[in-house]
Parts: C-alpha cells; sequence; structure tokens
C-alpha cells in the first residue's frame, strides 16, 4: 500500500493534496446534490484534535452511488510499496459505442469517455 493518496483538483488554491494513508480512519460518501458529491475522508484522532478530516467536491459520476469512494479505496491499494498513489475521479461521461451493424473488427466510437475531476480537497479540524 502507498503512503500517500493525491488528489489532483480544479481549485488553483489546492491544486494538489496528498492524505497520509496511515492516518485514514474512515471514508465515507455523501449523497448526490443537484449536481456535486461530497466525499469525506476522517482522519484517526491525535492528542490535540478531536476531529480532523479532508472534504473533497466532485461533480455526480455516471456510474451512481458508491463510485467516488471506491476510487479513493482503489487507490489505497493499487501502489503496493510505493510512495504516492494518484486518486482517478470517475467517469463522468460514458463512451458510445456506434450501433451494432455487423461490423467485424474494430467498434468504432462515438462519444470518448471523459472522467470527472475532483473540483476541491479542504482540511478542516475541531
Amino acid at each position: 500500500m502507498a503512503q500517500f493518496l493525491k488528489v489532483e483538483t480544479t481549485t488553483a488554491a489546492r491544486a494538489v493534496t496528498l492524505i497520509a494513508i496511515a492516518d485514514i480512519l474512515n471514508i465515507a460518501e455523501g449523497a448526490p446534490g443537484v449536481s456535486n458529491t461530497v466525499l469525506t475522508v476522517e482522519l484517526k484522532p491525535t492528542g490535540t484534535q478531536a476531529t480532523a478530516k479532508y472534504t473533497v467536491t466532485v461533480p455526480n459520476a455516471a456510474d451512481g452511488v458508491g463510485v467516488i469512494a471506491k476510487a479513493f479505496t482503489d487507490a489505497m491499494v493499487a501502489n503496493p510499496g510505493g510512495i504516492v498513489s494518484t486518486v482517478v475521479p470517475p467517469v463522468s461521461t460514458a463512451q458510445a459505442p456506434l450501433a451494432q451493424s455487423g461490423q467485424q473488427g474494430k467498434i468504432l466510437i462515438t462519444q470518448q469517455q471523459v472522467n470527472g475531476q475532483f473540483i476541491d480537497c479542504t482540511f478542516a479540524t475541531s
């Protein structure tokens, strides 16, 4: 397992955030909003902090609920022995193949797959 999760966002002030995997206590995906979903990465409490968490905002995924949390857990185990594992955002627009018409060999694509981008990743303690 890697030591850090790398979350790249479209927010210039927090373009890249590294989250220590050893400090993660829980990953919870909230219910999708109108256009965005919020994922909370809760960290283990330390002596002075009661709670600490990262809040990650991402556009709603085309694959439905649970895929954003799965992207984080997949990234946690994707790079065994490595230092950093990048979290890949879920698909926001699925690819669309050309209608089947007896075609042999390759299948033409009319719509390319588009992955979402993380909008923001903020850290808060209480």
